[in-house]
């Protein structure tokens, strides 16, 4: 799975890693986004999305996948889905 996250100076990948296509962490310099935010990953043609314990959420369609600190279900992702990772109060 694609592991997105937020991106720290003591992160355990650099710049260079962020945009390297070898890898499957995608880090955010943002401060809605968690250290360990989402996945998504594709399984049989489909593609998913979970929370992976944001303390932010992780929207889908402008739903939240799940409350705030749990990790959520996988929630199949199609063209035209509009994803958001966190909440700027």
């Amino acid at each position: 799975p694609l592991r997105i996250r937020r991106f720290t100076d003591r992160s355990d990948i650099g710049l260079t890693a962020v945009t390297a296509l070898n890898t499957n962490k995608l880090a955010l310099k943002s401060k809605v986004v968690s250290r360990a935010h989402a996945e998504i990953w594709a399984d049989n043609g489909k593609v998913f999305i979970k929370d992976a314990k944001s303390s932010s959420g992780t929207f889908l369609n402008h739903l939240q996948l799940s409350p705030t600190g749990l990790e959520s279900k996988p929630h199949p992702l199609k063209d035209g889905d509009i994803v958001q990772l966190g909440v700027d109060y």
